[in-house]
């Protein structure tokens, strides 16, 4: 047994370029597709959870925002995109020294390469169980790099089980090796940027986003109609989307009921806000506006767990516009002042933000919002209809009709 132990240790020892090749070019993929997550996150996942037009019934499998925003989202304080990150550029930096190395420290490089393989496929069990018997709810691109993370590690493992070394590498060998790593690095780096400037071009507002509905592609100048949202249709029980720890504007038990999905961090839904306020003043009897929150990045979480807490204080608007004029997020000394700014006392809004208040309900109406539909920011129900053109002028239009009974007329 020891001799057979020993015996697969010592292929550790043995230069394998076919196998490092691998295991570097897996790793570089696990490169891509965490950057490829990492933007896809920064824009709130506005294009479905793979960032790529889907079949709507791939993407209402996936709920990745809501995945990568839960407490499972971070390990010791770091994201687990980070955590990510620097696990695939360990592995790749662990072949690069294995083959920069002298075959006496080849068993360092590695040995360490395959515990970090092991560490990495650990964690990918856990969060692969997270999503799937804890949460609920899948990531597609977090699934893909644990998909990533096993496939290394069982390439490792089962090469402990087969002699394939080659001969003693020479140093023409090392260089030709080196030049084609290189060479793979190199085009990661270009796949990466090119995958950032793709979508750092895409306005928000993009009209070929089939999942995005902006405030700009809504109210295009030279769209003179009014519309609501064909496509999505009315919500049915749309009355139990309203809970009583929702903000709320205007006049309980008015006729028409307004209801906005937004992300404090949400550069449209900070200029929506100005329309709602004025739409609100005008028809003060004849609306209530609910606010809800659907944070589109777990960095918004802290924000919106403020709002709530500002909300039982009565501060629930002067906290919302305030986080709109600090778009960021925020950091937790910018909450600090902002509670100072508005009355509240900073010490206790910290506390209730820090303990995590809110949190759970807020990403259970997040996911009961995804499932009605809502995929952006602003979203805005009048009496459970999706509202495409949020201009002034057919905000007003779209309650008269609902007041009177015949908004589902219009636009259609």
């Amino acid at each position: 047994m020891a001799s057979s132990l020993a015996s697969i240790l010592g292929r550790l020892d043995d230069h394998r370029p076919a196998l490092d090749r691998t295991i570097l070019g897996l790793a570089l993929v696990g490169v891509l597709v965490v950057v490829h997550l990492s933007i896809q996150q920064e824009r709130g996942f506005d294009r479905g959870c793979l960032g790529v037009p889907t079949l709507q019934a791939v993407e209402s499998t996936f709920d990745c925002s809501a995945v990568v925003s839960s407490g499972g989202g971070t390990f010791l304080g770091l994201s687990n995109i980070a955590w990510g990150l620097g696990f695939y550029g360990l592995v790749a930096l662990l072949t690069f020294g294995g083959l920069l190395a002298d075959a006496s420290r080849r068993r360092w490089w590695a040995g360490t390469r395959l515990a970090a393989l092991a560490g990495g496929f650990a964690y990918s069990v856990y969060l692969v169980h997270l999503q799937f018997n804890v949460l609920g709810k899948l990531c597609a691109l977090c699934l893909v790099s644990a998909a990533v993370a096993t496939l290394l590690f069982g390439i490792q493992l089962a090469a402990l089980f087969f002699d394939s070394s080659s001969p003693s590498m020479t140093a023409r060998s090392r260089k030709r090796e080196l030049t084609l790593f290189t060479y793979m690095v190199a085009l990661v780096v270009v796949l990466a940027g090119a995958d950032f400037t793709y979508f750092s071009s895409l306005s928000d507002t993009d009209a070929t986003a089939p999942t995005t509905a902006t405030v700009a592609a809504a109210d295009a100048p030279n769209d003179s109609a009014c519309r609501l949202d064909a496509q999505k249709g009315v919500v049915d029980n749309w009355q139990s989307l309203v809970d009583m720890q929702d903000p709320m504007g205007g006049t309980p038990g008015a006729p028409v009921t307004i209801i906005e999905y937004f992300d404090p961090n949400c550069p449209h839904c900070a200029d929506f806000h100005e329309v709602m306020k004025s739409v609100e003043k005008k028809h003060t009897e004849t609306v209530r506006v609910v606010y809800k929150p659907f944070p589109l990045r777990a960095s918004s979480l802290p924000e919106i767990m403020a709002l709530y807490v500002a909300a039982q204080e009565g501060k629930f608007l002067p906290m919302l516009e305030a986080q709109y004029s600090n778009q960021g997020p925020i950091s937790d000394r910018d909450l600090r002042g902002i509670a100072q700014q508005i009355g509240m006392k900073p010490d206790v809004l910290m506390s209730k933000v820090s303990n995590q208040s809110y949190r759970d309900y807020v990403l259970q109406q997040r996911q009961r919002a995804v499932e009605i539909g809502v995929n952006s920011t602003p979203t805005v129900l009048i009496n459970g209809h999706f509202v495409a053109s949020r201009t002034e002028k057919c905000m007003t239009q779209f309650v008269q009709q609902a007041k009177n009974g015949d908004l589902a007329a219009a636009g259609r």
